[in-house]
């Protein structure tokens, strides 16, 4: 008994052309092993390989079994598993033991032309196939409707992603796709692989691609180069052919849905069971792989992180998850864009798109974020201040340039050193203004608080000056001692 893992990739490695000795060789089991499981059909093998002794749990459920694969004959195998051991309690078997159990069944089932796939490995951050479908769905309200989807998978850990809509893709449908897929993988890969659809090439010739000009300018933008496989050829994109047979049988077929959310919610949550199997091929879980393969995929660019519309309170505040924060006092009661950049919160004017202010987010809810500069005075304009300034300033041999190198060389907090420099003419007299400007011209970053270092020690310097200068300048008193001994006979003798 070689077990179903090793007949499984005897039938790959023989799908793919190998010959019965290069497959003994890959397998590490003799020659005369494959010729005879592959001389049997595909159910006798897998039952051969596989071979248990008694009489099956599943027994039990066959009934059940053979009515729904008479209703659904495509039904997945997974799907039908997971009805069963849930009406079944009792029944402990494992998937594997179940698939052998229902191929007996399925025997008899007409089987159609086997279809093979490419195992063309890539790169990690290199690929992506892309391929869409359609199918018709139930609705729970009787009615059936078709759907259309597109498939995105990553051609190295093969994870998958599904965007799904009620009607035919148009252009800006599938752009809005690709932005979905950006956001799910959290990134974006170098190629991106399609068929001749007329929404990416409109017309091929000698593997000339003339492509759809709004789609090329998005690939472009967005930084991807799109590859078109040449007709009639699924081995260019083998990887996503397989995927959009599991959307139609695991996913839609024998599933009953509400309305198109309810489509996509179901999705999501198919996704995430689909993405966190072991793949057939890799032996690896895709949702594993990708945690790091995405740190591969280039950035998503700026201009496609989506940014959603917040409009502040009259006291200057906006609400983003659970949280309150601060805009600048000129955006109170107006409406602004908000995008979220890892721990970030990004402020931008609609206007121009420009940030104008950035917050970190806390883990917590119902918090207040706020920045005092956003609720300073405005209504003076930075031209002004500094024009009051210079008018202060310009009494003094070269004072112009110490306002044009403070506003120069603190950019982002001009306004708040053109209001410490305007109160330093208030404190300081002229002439220490006067006296300081060389020296404060002379070093290598002007800021407020140097000036007022220096104007200070200029000011103790003269206060000290000035403090000798007294001194020097007083009459000296006698001392008593230095008086002659007839001054003090003269003041007895009036006495």
């Amino acid at each position: 008994m070689i077990g179903a893992n090793v007949y499984h990739r005897m039938l790959m490695l023989r799908s793919i052309g190998a010959s019965q000795r290069e497959i003994a060789r890959e397998l590490h089991i003799s020659k005369t092993t494959v010729n005879k499981y592959l001389s049997q059909s595909e159910v006798a093998g897998e039952i051969d390989s596989c071979r248990r002794a008694g009489r099956s749990q599943f027994s039990v459920a066959g009934d059940y079994i053979s009515t729904r694969l008479l209703q659904k004959p495509k039904l997945r195998t997974s799907r039908l598993y997971q009805e069963v051991i849930s009406r079944y309690p009792e029944i402990t078997g494992k998937e594997r033991a179940f698939r052998n159990f229902i191929k007996k069944i399925k025997a008899d089932l007409p089987k159609g032309n086997r279809r093979i796939f490419s195992v063309i490995e890539t790169d990690p951050g290199r690929q992506i196939q892309v391929d869409m479908g359609e199918d018709r769905i139930d609705l729970i309200s009787g009615k059936r409707v078709k759907i259309y989807f597109a498939a995105f998978v990553l051609s190295f850990s093969r994870q998958l992603f599904v965007h799904s809509q009620l009607h035919p893709y148009k252009t800006d449908d599938f752009i809005e796709a690709h932005r979905q897929a950006f956001r799910f993988f959290e990134g974006v890969a170098e190629e991106y692989v399609y068929d001749q659809t007329k929404l990416v090439a409109l017309h091929e010739k000698y593997r000339e691609v003339i492509f759809n000009e709004r789609f090329h300018q998005f690939a472009l933008k967005a930084g991807f180069r799109p590859v078109v496989c040449e007709g009639y050829d699924p081995q260019s994109k083998g990887k996503v052919e397989r995927c959009i047979q599991e959307v139609h049988r695991g996913f839609f077929y024998g599933r009953d849905f509400a309305d198109l959310p309810d489509v996509r919610m179901q999705m999501i949550m198919w996704l995430e069971k689909f993405n966190g199997r072991q793949h057939a091929v890799t032996h690896q879980v895709p949702q594993k792989m990708w945690d790091e393969e995405k740190l591969l995929l280039k950035k998503i660019p700026e201009c496609f992180i989506e940014r959603q519309t917040r409009k502040a309170d009259k006291t200057g505040l906006i609400s983003f998850k659970g949280n309150k924060y601060s805009v600048p006092m000129a955006f109170q009661e107006r409406s602004v864009f908000v995008s979220e950049n890892e721990e970030m919160l990004m402020i931008h004017d609609p206007a121009s798109a420009k940030v104008i202010a950035t917050h970190h987010i806390p883990l917590g809810k119902g918090l207040m974020i706020k920045q005092s500069i956003h609720y300073r005075d405005i209504s003076i304009e930075v031209k002004e201040l500094k024009s009051r300034i210079s008018a202060g300033l310009e009494r003094f041999p070269d004072g112009h340039l110490v306002v044009n190198r403070l506003v120069r060389e603190n950019p982002h907090i001009v306004r708040d050193q053109l209001n410490a420099v305007r109160k330093m003419l208030d404190i300081f007299a002229d002439s220490i203004w006067e006296a300081s400007i060389p020296t404060i011209l002379r070093v290598p970053h002007i800021k407020a608080t140097l000036i007022e270092k220096v104007l200070q020690t200029k000011l103790h310097q003269d206060t000290f000056n000035n403090a000798i200068a007294d001194v020097d300048s007083a009459p000296v008193k006698e001392s008593p001692i230095q008086r002659s001994l007839n001054d003090y006979m003269e003041v007895l003798h009036h006495d």
